[in-house]
């Protein structure tokens, strides 16, 4: 069974974890090393990343999400973001994903 896992700052990752999603915390310095550390286990299915982490991501995560089959890598705003959520987790997901949940 393919899992959803959390890449993401402590309270980002301590939130997703109250909600039974494995999470990894992480911060720019070691975003890049994580990432390929969760998409090497093989069920990994679905990547959510907060979006503080990605900015120097953007082509592994496109390259990922273009050539692999799974995981899918997905860009949230985590819980300390300024902006915070304007939307839920799953409109992120369905728009990742092309399709509607």
């Amino acid at each position: 069974m393919e899992k959803i896992y959390i890449i993401g700052n402590m309270h980002t990752v301590s939130a997703f974890r109250l909600a039974g999603v494995e999470g990894v915390v992480s911060d720019q310095n070691n975003a890049s090393a994580k990432l390929e550390e969760i998409i090497e286990k093989k069920d990994a299915g679905i990547v959510l990343m907060t979006n503080d982490l990605t900015d120097d991501l953007k082509a592994r995560i496109q390259e990922i999400n273009l050539l692999m089959q799974s995981p899918v890598i997905i860009e949230i705003p985590g819980i300390d973001d300024q902006g915070g959520f304007r939307r839920s987790v799953m409109s992120y997901v369905s728009e990742a994903l092309g399709i509607s949940l």
